[in-house]
């Protein structure tokens, strides 16, 4: 079982690390909030707290630009340069295929609308009907 691995000491019960993946375990669905409460006695009113502060908390490295350009420049190995690489890799590969994705459905669009002269997109100033 996966929560077993998470330890019961205080000092770590203190830690983002641990209430981090105590949230993810949560959110994934790896374990139920029973399961939670029973092998690592955190109650349920805990547990929606460290929730909320996960959901609160969890873009911050991303909205303070600064402080993710610190912590970057501290990781300068070749193992995590190379797995940002093929992060970076990867969201291009996906941004392509979801431009050709969305010029595939204007073309569809724009077909249908020759062949059954019926207008799909919605105008832009047009005003709804008033019910």
């Amino acid at each position: 079982m996966y929560i077993s691995v998470l330890s019961r000491n205080k000092k770590s019960r203190k830690s983002l690390l641990f209430k981090r993946k105590v949230v993810e375990t949560f959110r994934a669905e790896i374990a139920t909030a029973d399961q939670i409460q029973q092998t690592l006695h955190i109650s349920q009113i805990e547990l929606r707290r460290l929730n909320r502060w996960y959901f609160k908390h969890r873009l911050k490295p991303y909205l303070f630009l600064e402080s993710f350009i610190q912590t970057m420049k501290k990781k300068t190995d070749a193992s995590y340069l190379k797995a940002l690489e093929q992060r970076l890799l990867e969201t291009e590969k996906e941004n392509r295929f979801l431009r050709l994705k969305a010029e595939a459905f204007e073309t569809a669009i724009q077909i249908a609308e020759e062949q059954f002269n019926i207008p799909i997109l919605k105008k832009s100033g047009t005003k709804q009907p008033k019910g």
